[in-house]
């Protein structure tokens, strides 16, 4: 039925819009969003740099382990732990980061998160760029999380590069489809318009229906008016002898 067709066409035209106005959306905040990433993944070079200045542990081959908490570096880790634990132990405020002391030369603060935000502890590394990550009870292993945020920096880098590369992709993507009309506007056109002639000649076949239709009778109201008119003339009638008479017997029976 051309009117349930032209129905789904709208809503193809509606949807082709919304898809539109998502797309322009994109493309406005796509500035902002690519020089942030590009920002992020400058920063990251030059901590990349700054990593591959430190000397190596040959056993371990990744730099020589070396901490700063308060005014003590400490090469030992068992020593480290104790110290850093100890650090972590004295913070009394929460949600607010402290400055603890640094790590391979970049600032160490840590987080003690209040219930409301979800509790626990993490730790922030500041260089060029942030590196942070969730602390644990066991102040040993939090060491090693420590050295994995710093030194995971390669895949970190391939990862905002993924997501640069990507962001150019959707933007371009963006700017196609903004550019494209919705591709059954001629059809939605011409069915629109047949719609309209089925219509207005259906109107029109209406009006002369209802111009040559038989008249209807009259209402029950018009009937009682005509009947009330009735009564009054009778009653205005003069009376004929009859009448008379009979008006003459009433009185004589009372």
């Amino acid at each position: 039925m051309l009117e349930n067709e032209v129905k789904e066409l709208r809503v193809l035209a509606a949807e082709h819009r919304n898809t539109v106005f998502e797309m322009e959306d994109k493309i406005a905040r796509f500035p902002e969003q690519e020089q942030k990433l590009t920002a992020i993944l400058a920063d990251l070079h030059t901590d990349r740099e700054a990593l591959r200045k430190l000397p190596i542990d040959p056993e371990r081959k990744l730099p020589v382990f070396k901490i700063t908490i308060g005014e003590t570096e400490y090469t030992d880790r068992k020593e480290a732990a104790k110290a850093l634990e100890d650090a972590v132990l004295a913070i009394k405020y929460a949600d607010t980061p402290v400055k603890v002391g640094s790590f391979q030369g970049f600032d160490l603060s840590v987080t003690m998160h209040s219930n409301m935000m979800g509790g626990g502890m993490s730790a922030c590394l500041q260089g060029a760029a942030s590196h942070t990550t969730k602390l644990i009870e066991s102040f040993a292993h939090n060491l090693n999380r420590l050295e994995a945020a710093l030194y995971n920096i390669d895949g970190r880098i391939e990862r905002t590069q993924d997501n640069l590369a990507k962001l150019k992709l959707d933007h371009a993507e963006a700017q196609k489809i903004v550019a494209e009309p919705f591709p059954q506007q001629e059809e939605l056109d011409t069915k629109e318009q047949r719609l309209k002639v089925v219509t207005d000649e259906l109107n029109q076949a209406a009006i002369e229906a209802k111009k040559n239709a038989p008249k209807r009778e009259k209402t029950c109201y018009f009937e009682r008016a005509k009947m009330k008119r009735d009564a009054a003339r009778l009653a205005k009638k003069p009376k004929t002898p009859k009448d008379k008479a009979k008006g003459r017997g009433k009185q004589g029976i009372e």
